[in-house]
């Protein structure tokens, strides 16, 4: 595990104990942690500064708010390594927002978060991995009120506009947005007189800036702002805020039209920047022609996570080409006629890393080509039997991989049956690699193996019968393993020549 990684969970383990220590007491109070922990009571607008180390690691800061306040926390290093971690509570220990890296560098902040009560609220300034942390230092920590907002007064629609102003005395102007995962919009803001400098931000609920933008770029010469083609990653309320540049500290004021406008999906798609969303279990439409040649989707997915994907023509003369590209959109499969009549399918891939992925559903001869027409587009996906820590392999299946000095070797794991005859092939498809596989079954006993019988130092397990049910391991590496001096890449293929179930 790496450090970062077991001090995130080690934090939260800190922080879960914190809680649980707390819940344990009668009455519970955050207030008498607040006086353990030499923190204080924070006033809006006024800046506080301390230190924490080794001897004081964490800090409670208690203040009064009302409800559908909107309030945001900064806390910045002032001197030292110390890596910032900012958690907002209620007054019963309920976490109601949280920042370690939201802030300038490492420094933690809660922007934009509306309080459902009134009450007391706990600010708790610590540092990353709280009592197991290694970092410390000075910090400045800032609590400001910088609006009141309510879901039911302040509420976007989809191709509607609201009008406002921002002063001096309002800087910031708070709406809410419902959008379903997949939408994509555009929140505009024009000025519409005084000297406003526009500024807009999509927010979560719990003050997490996802987008902001001060310059149309569709509006040259203009101080209009908008963010373009968002895409919403989860369902539910999302927080749009209409503001000037600099925010709180800007001296621009004005009245202004701010509009939200779903983008239509059958003007997605036509380029990388544009590619739409697509889970698995989903079909999606669209369409070929010649101004558009190409369509591009995206997805998220997990290392050894299993997806089919078939692009199947719905009208027109259509000849499907479907690809498979990672995030740097280098092409990992690609299939024009691995479906039913013309229809395109990849099936069964595994995929190496977590990550981005793109499907660009195209036609035969791509740009050039001479087809067109409307196609639905199914992905599926499932965890690999590996769970990860393998890459799986099916019957039929064909995978790519690297063995060098930092990587000797690379495991995928299959499921077989009693008497199932199969046959395993690495190939070198680059470099001087003398590939050697190994073939083990589920209690990682060695059962075959291979580093020449394909030839030209490729290896080839041929006609091997599975001795029982489950699971198989089958190692890609090189002669030798940690001793060889070879690399390259290699194309691994696992057959069945004749079953046994």
């Amino acid at each position: 595990m790496h450090g970062r990684t077991w001090r995130r969970c080690a934090a939260w383990a800190g922080w879960v104990a914190l809680i649980a220590a707390l819940l344990g007491r009668a009455p519970f109070t955050l207030a008498d942690v607040g006086r353990q922990a030499g923190g204080g009571q924070l006033l809006f607008g006024e800046t506080v500064t301390d230190t924490l180390d080794d001897a004081n690691f964490r800090r409670v800061y208690g203040f009064s708010a009302q409800a559908n306040d909107v309030i945001s926390l900064s806390m910045a290093r002032l001197s030292g390594d110390l890596d910032p971690f900012l958690l907002l509570t209620d007054e019963h220990g309920a976490i109601l927002a949280l920042s370690d890296d939201d802030g300038t560098g490492a420094d933690a902040q809660i922007r934009f978060k509306r309080l459902p009560a009134d009450g007391r609220y706990f600010v708790i300034a610590t540092r990353f991995g709280q009592e197991l942390g290694a970092t410390s230092g000075e910090y400045a920590l800032l609590l400001e009120r910088v609006g009141t907002g309510t879901e039911t007064d302040s509420v976007l629609r989809y191709d509607e506009s609201v009008v406002g102003r921002v002063t001096q005395e309002q800087p910031l102007v708070f709406y809410f947005l419902r959008a379903e995962r997949g939408d994509v919009f555009d929140v505009v803001m024009r000025r519409t007189s005084g000297d406003l400098d526009p500024q807009v931000d999509i927010a979560t609920v719990d003050g997490v800036v996802l987008a902001s933008n001060d310059d149309d770029p569709l509006a040259e010469g203009t101080l209009d702002a908008a963010v373009r083609h968002y895409t919403a990653l989860e369902s539910g309320v999302y927080l749009v805020v209409a503001t000037r540049f600099g925010r709180e500290a800007g001296d621009t004021e004005g009245s202004y039209v701010l509009s939200v406008e779903l983008v239509p999906t059958e003007t997605l798609g036509g380029s990388v920047e544009d590619a739409r969303l697509i889970d698995y279990g989903q079909t999606l439409e669209g369409e070929i022609d010649d101004d558009v040649p190409a369509r591009y989707f995206w997805f998220q997915g997990q290392r050894g996570d299993v997806i089919t994907a078939s692009l199947a023509r719905v009208e027109g003369n259509l000849d499907p080409l479907l690809q498979l590209a990672d995030a740097n959109l280098l092409t990992l499969m690609q299939n024009d006629d691995g479906g039913e009549g013309r229809d395109a399918r990849i099936a069964a891939f595994t995929l190496p890393a977590s990550g981005t992925y793109y499907l660009v559903a195209t036609r035969s001869g791509g740009a050039s080509g001479q087809t067109h027409g409307r196609f639905a587009l199914t992905l599926n996906g499932r965890p690999g039997i590996g769970g990860g820590r393998a890459l799986e392999i099916t019957y039929g299946a064909t995978v790519s991989g690297l063995i060098d000095d930092q990587n000797v070797s690379e495991e995928y794991v299959f499921l077989g049956n009693t008497g199932d005859v199969i046959r395993v092939r690495m190939e070198r498809a680059s470099g001087d690699l003398d590939a050697l596989v190994t073939l083990y079954d589920g209690e990682r006993k060695q059962i075959a193996f291979d580093d020449d019988g394909g030839g030209d130092k490729n290896a080839l397990i041929q006609r091997f019968t599975l001795p029982r049910d489950g699971m198989y391991i089958v190692v890609a590496s090189r002669y030798e393993q940690e001793l060889g001096t070879t690399s390259g890449a290699y194309l691994l293929t696992l057959e069945l020549l004749h079953s046994g179930g």
